[in-house]
């Protein structure tokens, strides 16, 4: 058995537990990162959004890391990492569809919704391919100077009086015994998302009874998927299939990601009830039962997983701690709702950015910041399950499902003016979750959808949605329900997020290429 030390032990490096180590070991501190699959590998969890773009162009910023601001928006992606997979996402998409029926909309798009989150093409959030995403962060944090052990399980974990820890691990190459080896480190961090690899050696068991949110998933990537847009003749002020692509249900939804390079992530999220048979049949008959849906999906071919389509049983989760003494888990370990919203990415970078905060601070502000974390981080669950739940309650009824998704884009655009003022002070919270005013609006119309079944008539769904644009009214600024737009909203803030990344990106640009010297 080997034996070694760090400062940091990260369990997990996908792209939250990379960026993590990358940071710590651009500040001099001694990382080890294990990782019980090898990159790549396949993983959901792919659609950015403006508040995860402007944070990692604040990250790259604040801890000096050039090669992370290009990911910040899709043209300077494109144009500096172009090996890098991803894809182009204007803002969000919807479309109303009915079993048995074609899609068709009307003039006043009651059928759709369209939320632009970019004004041009140069400026738009990206689809990741996590795949090449996270093996480039991993890759990025190995640079700056993280261990990182493949294939490699936690087996054992002791915290000693002195407060040091003490892990053994196993390395397992396909084919071999493995090997074991013995680690102290001062800092055990979780970045291992659903089984939370950390918690069963912590006394850290879920505690999720809580959630209104509960909803299965069955995923995969696919070629050939058809164009929605071209398929249904839609002609708006930005494509709709450079979107975060909502295919809405009687009960539930399907997600389009449309990647560059020829791939298409399609995901059917319902709510939690199980699938009759294996889920691939389950996905091929729920799909089919709405002819413009199947007829996108009629010659796909599934490339990933390779053992067929993912599936979830349970999405949404929470544990009852996200931190202890010596330990810390990375939010989307620590709990997940839904991908409703593409909440996940900003989410789980704000963690990245709180965290390591927190433990390149002295030993007293790193307490504090810690305890304040975990605190923030449960109340931002709570909020993020709210926002999620009432768009599901109001199902059957695409016009109150509408209306309740405007909670989410008031608290978006909210926390984005927030971040613009200043990204490191956040005094209503990661996407609002502190403003307990819009919350108690929110809630009210949650319980309201929850006390009785969704609206079922024309006038039912009038008058709610009146009730949404009247509770708004203080928050909305952008002209969100106003019938004048008919339901398309564009998105007017200034690309801040966007200039961060495209100056920082232009300075590593001329770094690279001894340019700055030459002038």
């Amino acid at each position: 058995m080997t034996t070694g030390a760090c400062d940091v032990l990260i369990i997990g490096s996908g792209f939250s537990g990379s960026l993590l180590g990358w940071i710590l070991a651009s500040r001099g501190r001694r990382v080890l990162m294990v990782d019980a699959a090898r990159h790549p590998r396949f993983a959901i969890g792919e659609s950015s959004t403006p508040t995860a773009d402007f944070l990692l162009a604040h990250l790259a910023d604040r801890w000096k890391l050039p090669a992370l601001a290009p990911l910040a928006c899709w043209g300077t992606w494109k144009r500096r990492h172009p090996q890098l997979l991803c894809g182009k996402k204007r803002g969000f998409s919807y479309y109303r569809h009915h079993p048995g029926k074609p899609y068709a909309d009307d003039p006043q798009h009651s059928d759709s919704l369209l939320v632009a989150a970019s004004m041009a093409d140069e400026w738009s959030d990206t689809h990741w391919v996590r795949s090449s995403v996270d093996s480039f962060l991993a890759e990025q944090a190995v640079q700056a100077g993280c261990e990182l052990l493949q294939e490699t399980r936690l087996e054992g974990l002791e915290r000693d009086a002195n407060g040091v820890w003490h892990a053994t691990l196993r390395t397992m190459p396909q084919g071999t015994a493995g090997e074991l080896r013995a680690v102290r480190c001062a800092w055990c961090v979780d970045a291992s998302g659903p089984g939370s690899a950390l918690s069963r050696f912590i006394s850290n068991p879920p505690q999720d009874a809580w959630l209104r949110t509960r909803s299965q998933a069955i995923f995969g990537h696919f070629s050939d998927v058809r164009s929605f847009v071209e398929a249904a003749a839609e002609d708006d002020t930005f494509c709709g299939d450079d979107a975060a692509q909502h295919h809405v249900l009687e009960n539930g939804w399907c997600w389009m990601l449309r990647m560059d390079h020829g791939i298409t992530s399609v995901g059917l999220v319902e709510p939690a009830r199980g699938w009759r048979g294996r889920p691939e049949e389950h996905f091929a008959r729920e799909t089919g039962r709405y002819p413009s849906l199947r007829g996108l999906l009629n010659h796909a071919k599934l490339k990933a997983p390779a053992a067929g389509l993912g599936s979830a049983a349970r999405l949404s989760r929470c544990r009852r701690l996200a931190t202890g003494p010596g330990w810390v888990l990375l939010p989307l370990t620590y709990g997940f709702i839904d991908p409703l919203h593409s909440s996940g990415i900003a989410h789980a970078i704000s963690g990245v950015q709180r965290v390591a905060a927190a433990l390149l601070a002295n030993a007293v502000d790193t307490e504090v910041l810690l305890r304040a974390y975990a605190s923030d981080l449960r109340r931002e669950l709570e909020w993020l399950d709210v926002l999620t739940a009432g768009c599901y309650r109001a199902q059957p009824s695409f016009r109150c499902f509408r209306a309740f998704a405007m909670f989410y884009f008031l608290a978006a655009i909210g926390f984005e003016k927030q971040l613009a003022a200043d990204p490191t002070a956040w005094p209503l919270g990661y996407l609002q979750s502190a403003d307990d005013e819009l919350k108690a609006v929110a809630c009210a119309a949650l319980e309201q959808l929850s006390a009785a079944p969704a609206p079922a008539t024309e006038l039912a769904e009038q008058r709610f949605e009146d009730h949404i644009r009247r509770s708004i009214a203080r928050w909305n600024s952008v002209g969100l329900l106003d019938p004048k737009f008919n339901n398309r909203i564009a998105h007017t803030a200034p690309p801040k997020y966007a200039a961060i990344a495209a100056c920082i990106s232009e300075k590593s640009h001329l770094t690279d290429t001894g340019e700055h010297r030459r002038s």
